[in-house]
């Protein structure tokens, strides 16, 4: 379970560091500027090292095409959203990836979704509403119909996560896909998509940057722990435990998120965000245990 705590410590931290990323570059050239690098790394260690497993079959590609545009999802709708969230409730807003991942293993993987989790799902859903009603109140000069678009991105964002997830799992497992070609291609493609946005919707002067030097440390940093090992570390954890059992460790993030804000950026950690958290957390509580007595009926049932 180190690997699942490390993954999740990493992503507490792209809430926190992105967050202060995009005050000195723009959203979409910096998912391309993180995301595309990796691919290419990763592409070209198959290439060299194991080149016969570098073979691209045509049954492959659509699965690639949906991977690419879900990691492009993923990132820049989560750094579109922090220009205008807290990082914290950003992280928050992505504990809800358990419940996405159930509701689409129930659509597509037959796995059982019953009124205790479909209440489970309303309560987190409700825990959000606190945190929405904050950040209204507390920022009269930003329009609400901007505030619920940037929640509603963050929460594409987090569905863009599970989808990594779903279709990485489909492409390598069902398909034969190696490991490396599936992730490779993903995050190329999606930092692709990073770069024609940036040149279609923002400034390039020559740059998107307006202060290069914290910009490139923060990204180098990103660069190294989400790029470089979160996303492989991510695909060899879907490979081994279940999506909706790798989304359930999201709940840490938040916690993480909050107290690293706290002590590198000073940002105030308000009781909303803890009133909301103890809601999610008990829809989490009441979700678990419910997937618990599933496992354990059809456990009996296979005896």
């Amino acid at each position: 379970m180190l690997s699942l705590f490390t993954f999740y410590g990493i992503m507490a931290g792209v809430f926190t560091f992105g967050k202060q990323v995009i005050c000195y570059a723009s959203p979409l050239f910096l998912t391309g500027i993180r995301i595309a690098p990796g691919g290419i790394i990763f592409l070209s260690y198959l290439y060299f090292f194991h080149r016969k497993d570098f073979i691209v079959k045509r049954s492959y590609l659509p699965l690639m095409a949906g991977y690419a545009i879900a990691v492009f999802c993923m990132d820049a709708l989560r750094l579109l959203a922090l220009q205008y969230i807290p990082a914290s409730n950003a992280a928050l807003i992505s504990c809800t990836a358990p419940f996405i991942a159930a509701f689409f293993s129930w659509c597509f993987m037959n796995e059982r979704f019953d009124k205790v989790k479909i209440i489970a799902l309303i309560i987190g859903v409700a825990g959000m509403i606190p945190l929405l009603v904050e950040h209204v109140q507390a920022h009269n000069d930003l329009a609400l119909n901007t505030i619920i678009i940037c929640y509603l991105g963050a929460f594409a964002s987090t569905l863009g996560t599970v989808l990594c997830g779903i279709i990485s799992k489909t492409l390598i497992e069902k398909k034969g896909c190696p490991f490396f070609l599936c992730l490779g291609s993903g995050m190329l493609g999606g930092g692709l998509l990073g770069f024609i946005s940036s040149l279609l919707f923002e400034t390039w002067n020559p740059l998107p940057v307006s202060d290069l030097w914290p910009a490139l440390q923060l990204i180098s940093f990103l660069f190294a722990t989400h790029t470089l090992i979160a996303y492989p570390l991510y695909g060899y954890l879907i490979l081994k435990y279940s999506v909706t059992l790798v989304a359930f460790g999201q709940l840490s993030v938040p916690f993480i998120a909050a107290i690293l804000g706290y002590i590198f950026y000073s940002q105030p950690i308000g009781v909303t965000f803890f009133i909301s958290l103890l809601i999610l957390s008990g829809s989490f509580w009441l979700f678990y245990k419910e997937e618990l007595y599933l496992l354990s009926r059809i456990r009996k049932q296979n005896s």
